[in-house]
């Protein structure tokens, strides 16, 4: 490739360290977060019986999603209302703005349906991530894991360059599909993106998983 990409070995590592913290945020966000208590005063007899979790993290993220709501495009000359809406936008928004909240940075992935129409599917940010250009906030080359094993192995993997994205599944021979996008086909969906996180900030932050385990 004559761009100078850093490689989809180098994001496979990227994700893999970034994924352990996304996994704990939504472990927070679904209220699986149950902490031992250390309180003497507390016999185990009743502690191993109680069991208890606070909803805090979790009310962060949806006390702001409930009031996102995509309207439409505004000078829409590419007709990219129409795709959206064979798209279910409903669920494909509310689903990537929760996911953005969560973990700061989600992604939706252009591929091709069996007619040629463009299929649109939301992937959380533990399962994709990329090499971002700060000035249009679009991915140079991303990464993404379409599907794992019950073990999270990956079994299927996606490479997206600009004008071609490659397909790696187990068992079987890789393939690429082009394209003539002048971006990759995987699209980040960014919350509070700035120049030292151009990934954007989780809403379920340090200071708030803090709070949650001393309560």
């Amino acid at each position: 490739m004559a761009e100078n990409y850093k490689g989809m070995n180098y994001l496979r590592t990227k994700l893999a360290e970034k994924r352990i913290r996304v996994l704990v945020r939504y472990k927070y966000y679904n209220m699986k977060d149950i902490e031992r208590d250390s309180s003497i005063a507390i016999p185990d007899s009743v502690r191993d019986r109680y069991k208890s979790a606070v909803g805090w993290c979790a009310k962060a993220v949806d006390s702001l999603s409930n009031r996102l709501t995509f309207r439409g495009f505004g000078n829409d000359n590419f007709d990219l209302q129409h795709i959206f809406d064979m798209n279910n936008k409903d669920v494909l928004f509310d689903s990537a703005f929760l996911g953005a909240l969560i973990s700061s940075c989600d992604f939706i992935y252009i591929s091709a349906g069996e007619d040629g129409f463009p299929r649109l599917q939301v992937i959380d940010g533990s399962n994709a991530t990329g090499i971002i250009d700060t000035v249009t906030n679009m991915l140079q080359e991303g990464y993404a894991v379409l599907e794992r094993d019950d073990n999270g192995f990956p079994i299927s993997e996606a490479y997206f360059v600009k004008g071609r994205t490659f397909f790696y599944q187990k068992g079987m021979k890789p393939y690429s599909i082009p394209n003539v996008a002048p971006y990759p086909l995987l699209v980040p969906v960014i919350y509070r993106p700035d120049a030292s996180r151009p990934f954007g900030h989780s809403r379920i932050t340090r200071a708030c998983m803090d709070y949650q385990r001393a309560a």
